[in-house]
This record gives C-alpha cells, structure tokens and sequence, in this order.
C-alpha cells in the first residue's frame, strides 16, 4: 500500500480504508455468497466444448475478473488515506472571579475571604497542575456572567474578585462549545456557587441540560461555607420606577439575618437627612428571612434618592448589604388646571370638553351663570350658582394647580382683587397661566394697571372700544413657524396647510401691545396688526393669551363641514403642553440615552439647543456640570461643549463609579441663560453582597449530576486524588480519498477483458 500511495502522490498519508457504497457488510457478503457461486458454475459449464484445458482455463479466468470488475464497480469502492495524530486530551480549571468571593468565611476556627481559599490552593497545587499539563492540555478560565480563557500565571497576578454576578448555566453553555469535538476529561470548578439565577436547594433544568451537554465529569471546589456566617442584610427591594406626588407609594423589601440572634431592629428609610419611615423588624435566631413593607408619600415632583438602611454590627462579614438607595420618578398624575369662565358659551363649552376628555387633565372648572348687569332680584353675594370659593382657590390651594385658565372672564366681584397678587407670585414660582379673550376679558375684565397685566405678555391700551365682531383668517407669524404651539403637523409644509384650511375667526381684542420679549406666534390680519395668539414667560412660569373667544369655529365648523376636529383638540393640547413646559417644548433638552448604567458603562448626554422661534442654535457654547450626588467632599467636573448644524451635542464619558449623578447643561443664548438638569445612576454591582450565602447544595447536585466529585476547600488540599484517564487520543486530522469505479483505467480494463475474451472465444469456435 506504500507503493500505490508514493504512485498517487499522497506518501504523507499513514492510514488507509476502503470504502463501499451500501454500508453494512453483511448485505455485501450476502449478494456475493449467492452470485459467485452461480457465476462460476455458469462460466465453466459454458466451456464444455473447449478442448484445451489451458484455453479453458484463460477464458474462465478473463470471464471471472471481467465479473468481479463489474461487480466492483457496482459497489462503489473508494480509497481513502488519512492522516492521524495523537493529541492530549483536555482539563478545564474554572475559577470564580465575581465579587461574592471577596466575601470573608470561617475555615478551621480562622478568618479569610473566599478568593483567598482558591489563590492559596491554586498556588500551593500548581506543581501538580504543571505535571498534570505534560500529559493533558489543562486550559484555565476565569468566570462569573462570562467565561474568559487566561494563562496559567493570571490566578497569580490577575485574579481578583470584581465581576458583578455568576450565571453557571451560561458558562456551561459556554464551554460545551469550545469543546464540541473535542474531548474534554474533566472539570475543576473552584466557586461559592452564589448563582443568583439558580433557587436555593434547586437546580434548573437549563443547567442540568448544560453539565449533561458537556459529558465530563466536574469536581466541584467549593470556597467557603455557611458556618458562624454573621450578616445583616437588605436582600431583595421591590419598588416602581415612578411614583405620584400626594399619593401613597410602596416598597416591600426582605430582610436577612444570620447569626445575630433575637433582637429588635429599626429599619429607616430617608430622602437625604430626612427620615420619611421607620420601623423596627423583630429579627429571630430562627428565622432568616423577613418580608417588610414600608409605605409613604411624595410632597413635590422630581426624581428622588431614597435610601433604605439598617444598623451594622460588630463581627459582620459584610456591611455592604446593610444599605441600599432606590430612585424614583415622582411625577404629578395628571394636570391640574382651574378653568374660569366669564359666561357660558360655545367657545367655553367647546374647550372644556377637550380638557375634560384629556386623561391627563384633572379640571376644576367654573361657570358664572349671572352678571351684574342682570336684572335679578338677589344680593351680589348670590350672583353666582354657588357662593365662589376664592379665598380657597386662590389662596390655600392655588400651588395645588398647573395651569390656571381665564376665559372671558371678569374678576370683579367674585375675586377680590388682593387674590390677583397671588395668582402673579404663583406664575413667578414657576405656575401657568392663560387668558382667553372676548368682551369682559383684558381690559373689559378690568385687568389693566393689575398683577395680571404684569405677568401677561402685552400692555393695555386705553380704548373705548375694546372688542372688535369681525370675521377674519389668523395669519401666522412665520419666524415661528416651528414654536410647539403651531405644530399641528410634524411636516412644515403640512403644517402650514392644516393652518389654511382651518374655517376663520370671529371677534378679536382690541388695544393690547406686545411687549418687547413677547412672542406673537399668530396676527389679526384685516389691515390691522393686532395681536392675536402671545406667549411670554414671568419669573420661572409661563403664560399666554389668546385675543379670541371664537376659536370654537376650527371644531364645530369643520365637523359641520365633513371634516374633523382633531386639529382643535391639538391647539388646545399644545397650548397646555407648551404652558405647564413639558420637557419636548423646552428650549433647553437634555438627556441621557439610559436612565440606569451598569459600573464600567459608558455614559451618553445629549443636549439640544433652541432659539427663541424654536430654530436650532448652531454652535452655541454650553457647559456640562457633571457631580456624584451623596458623595461628600462635592466634586464637579465641567466640559464645554459646541451645538453642531441642528442645535445638538452629544457627550459620552465613563461614571468614576457606582452612585447618582446629576448632569447639568448651562447655556448664554439670545441674552438669556438656560439651565437644565437631569439625574442618572450607575447601579452597583453587589447582587451577590444581597444573598451572600455560599450555595454548596448546588455545587454538590453539579458533581452529582456529572459523575464529579464536591469538596471543600480548608487551604490543605490534595488534588492528586482526582484522577483522569486516556490521557491522549487519535485525532483525524486531514484526509483524501480516490475512487476506484468511475474512472478511465476501471472501464477500460473492462473492456480491455471482454475484447481478450472475444477473441480467444473465435479462437476456439464459440459463438
């Protein structure tokens, strides 16, 4: 066979094999046990006439190998040369580098951490792993929720407990697949076996799939144990993301205790210094775990920092878990909005309907239903439906409100005028405020020369005639084409034809002046530059005016028409969203692309940019204040930063660590300074300090499941009673075969047989 292969050129090749078209053996024997017997009879039978025995004997021998050829053609045959090498078989060591190991246990009455267990054994073994890797390839991993091949000198100078948790079902999964193929003769597992995703005293059947998958047995080295273990804990918080202001929130969370005996434990629960909770939790030496709930509840808005904590104690093993801080979104649950109304109309009535079917707005409104100039017999006190509560609106509860609205309504006498001055500090602190034009508001309300005035964003022009009944097209103004109020479409071009086609507008108000830093998004346009649609700001809130009680007509006129009154609904939606500053409306945008990171994440700020049309500020400078919120002494970095073509920035940084952070943006832009801020957090990564608990039930079921052996480690460990067999095995490394049947010299040797065997036949007179 060595000369047939240096013949075919393939002498580098150390095995050969024959191969057959039907694979089993037995059915190729079978059919060539019946044929060649009939086949021999046959051929020699027909050679009776044949006188010379030696011509007998060459044609029966050219007839028998012209039959075996076919019969070797019809089976297929192949050759196929290969070379094989030995390899050594594999040893995996996985090694536990997730933070639970940094956790400190008793061996032998003494005192070290878990990682300190494995580093000592591994060290004190590794000359038997080095002669274990003359005979095997002994591959070493480091592991928590990843798998990582390293050297074998990184346990010694790389190894440290800083992963945030296990997830053993992944890594299984993991190394199934590196030695798919490959044979693996064992698994040294040196871990705590604190798998967060396994329960205590189960094991899933994902795992159990995983450690089956991967066929080797798996010696489990378990590192620490549950003995003396001393800890008190915060193990689990359950708590919603956002909460209401004014309204109750709850958090449960469970309580672990080891070691501590019975004692009586007060659990606190504060926002910065401020104990909002507190509760004592009756700890008994035999029971573990204690489910809690704490309830209370949020006076203002805004992402807040609570923070759950229990006292530490002397001889702890961990005081991490002692403490935990949650942040929660308190937000309002709807827009409160007070809504006067001078007298009913089609206009009040037509915008009260859209605010009482906004699932966001919770409306408190008010009809006066008699005026003074009434002819009625009943005093001024009962001029209205209901004696109007004013020192209640406008002076316990006016904070309560985002949104104050006057529509068509004249003060005097339901409110007295000192009630004015609080409505103007309301706005100044931040609160909204609009006024709806018509015969008895602005100057017909008497409002000039009052608070109302000053906040509003026009003056009062004496004149006799303060509103006008004309039918007119509002005309927009198009340097803000792109304010939030105007978008009735996204599109500017869509935009500015559902604005044309809106039916026009019936009476406007007369002699108001824009201030100087007003905004007038829309024009009366017959001939007369009358304000009619203003915005402004006062102090930190906002206001607006609209010179028209008609805007009615855009809903009941282009229903009656066949159309729909879903862009009504929208002017009165933006207007609201625009007033009570709803984060897209704001000139200065900023934010996170997570609203949580995990340590060692980067971080993503975007910011945008918007002059006062709401065009993008282009190349704008800005400052990025960046500050870890409770980390006492303060620090703050700050970044200066460039808006680019659309008004935007974009920063990414990576959090110095674990904790909550404010981001605050600083801008000069038009004589005007902006500011914005928001809150992030980077979560820390100590899941594993909340059960901290060695799991040796669940290493025991891993060895058990694989045939391995479980041992604890005590720092005089012998590895060498683990032992592992066929230390090498034969690898098929590359092959070539050659077929034998569907070739030239195969067909032409059967041919070459039937010629000789037809003329030696004419030779001897047979047919």
């Amino acid at each position: 066979m060595n000369g047939l292969a240096k013949l075919l050129g393939v002498k580098e090749f150390n095995q050969w094999q024959i191969h057959w078209l039907p694979d089993d053996p037995v059915m190729i024997l079978s059919v060539l046990g019946l044929v060649i017997p009939l086949a021999l009879w046959f051929f020699w039978t027909s050679l009776n006439r044949v006188s010379s025995r030696i011509r007998k004997l060459l044609l029966f021998s050219l007839r028998l190998g012209t039959f075996a050829l076919l019969l070797l053609i019809l089976f297929k045959p192949e050759l196929e040369f290969r070379k094989s090498q030995s390899l050594k078989n594999s040893i995996a060591v996985l090694i536990d580098n997730s933070k639970s190991l940094s956790i400190k246990t008793k061996i032998v009455g003494d005192e070290t951490s878990r990682i300190d267990l494995i580093k000592n054994t591994l060290e004190a073994k590794a000359p038997y792993l080095e002669n274990l890797g003359k005979v095997f390839n002994v591959d070493y991993y480091f592991f928590s929720d990843e798998i990582n091949k390293v050297g074998a000198g990184a346990v010694k100078n790389g190894y440290r407990p800083h992963r945030p948790y296990t997830d053993l079902t992944l890594v299984f999964d993991e190394l199934a697949a590196q030695y798919q193929g490959k044979s693996l003769q064992g698994v040294f597992l040196f871990s705590d076996g604190a798998d967060l995703t396994e329960e205590s005293g189960e094991i899933s059947l994902n795992l159990a799939e995983q450690l089956k998958k991967l066929g080797s047995p798996v010696h489990a080295m378990q590192a620490g144990s549950n003995e003396g273990f001393k800890d008190l804990a915060i193990e689990a918080v359950s708590a919603s993301d956002f909460g209401f202001v004014q309204q109750p929130i709850r958090i449960s969370l469970t309580v672990f205790s080891s070691s501590l005996g019975n004692r009586n434990i007060p659990l606190v629960l504060k926002e910065g210094d401020r104990i909002l909770v507190s509760k004592i939790v009756e700890v008994r030496e035999d029971t573990k775990r204690l489910e809690v709930e704490l309830e209370f509840t949020p006076t203002n808005v805004g992402k807040k920092i609570y923070t759950l904590s229990l006292p530490k104690f002397a001889g702890e093993f961990i005081h991490t878990n002692n403490e935990r801080e949650i942040d929660i979104n308190v937000v309002r649950d709807r827009i409160r909005v007070l809504h006067l109304n001078g007298r009913p109309s089609w206009d009040s009535r037509y915008l009260r309907e859209v605010l009482a079917h906004n699932p966001k707005v919770d409306l408190l409104s008010f009809f006066i239903l008699r005026n003074l100039g009434d002819d009625v017999e009943a005093p001024v006190s009962e001029l209205s439906l209901i004696p109007f509560p004013s020192n209640l609106l406008f002076d316990d509860y006016l904070s309560s409100f985002d949104l104050v609205v006057f529509q068509n309504f004249k003060y005097d006498p339901f409110i007295d005028k000192k009630y004015l001055d609080n409505i103007r500090k309301y706005v100044r602190n931040g609160g909204a405020f609009l006024m709806i034009g018509g015969d008895i508001s602005f100057q017909g309300g008497g409002y000039s020369q009052t608070p109302i005035e000053e906040i509003l964003p026009v003056s009062f022009r004496d004149n006799s005639k303060p509103f006008q009944d004309d039918a007119f097209q509002p005309v927009l103004n198009e340097e803000f084409s792109r304010h939030p109020i105007l978008r009735l479409e996204k599109d500017l071009k869509l935009n500015k034809n559902a604005w044309q086609s809106l039916p026009p507008l019936q009476g406007i108000n007369m002699g108001l002046l824009p201030d100087k830093n007003a905004h007038v998004l829309a024009w009366y346009a017959n001939g007369k530059e009358l304000p009619l649609l203003v915005t402004g700001s006062f102090g930190k809130g906002r206001t607006a005016l609209l010179a028209t009680d008609s805007v009615w007509n855009w809903n009941f006129r282009s229903v009656g028409g066949g159309g729909s009154g879903r862009y009504f609904q929208k002017f009165w939606n933006n207007v609201i969203d625009w007033l009570i500053a709803e984060p897209e409306t704001r000139r200065l945008q900023l934010e996170s692309d997570k609203e949580r990171y995990r340590e060692g994440e980067q971080a993503l700020i975007k910011l945008k940019l918007l002059q006062k049309n709401y065009q993008p500020a282009v190349g704008v400078a800005a400052k990025l204040i960046l500050k870890p919120i409770l980390v006492k002494p303060e620090k703050k970095t700050v970044y200066d930063l460039k808006t680019d073509e659309q008004g935007e920035a974009v920063f990414p940084f990576l959090p110095d660590g674990q904790g909550f952070y404010t981001a605050q943006i600083q801008a000069g832009l038009e004589a005007e300074s902006l500011t914005e801020e928001i809150m992030f957090s980077v979560l820390r990564d100590t899941a594993e300090f909340e059960k901290p608990l060695v799991n040796d039930t669940l290493l025991k079921k891993i060895s058990e499941i694989t045939g391995g052996e479980h041992h604890l480690l005590t720092g005089e460990d012998d590895l060498s009673v683990y032992k592992f067999p066929n230390p090498d095995v034969q690898v098929k490394s590359y092959s070539r075969s050659f077929s034998l049947w569907d070739n030239w010299w195969a067909y032409g040797l059967v041919m070459g047989l039937l010629v000789m065997d037809w003329y030696l036949r004419r030779k001897s007179g047979l047919s």
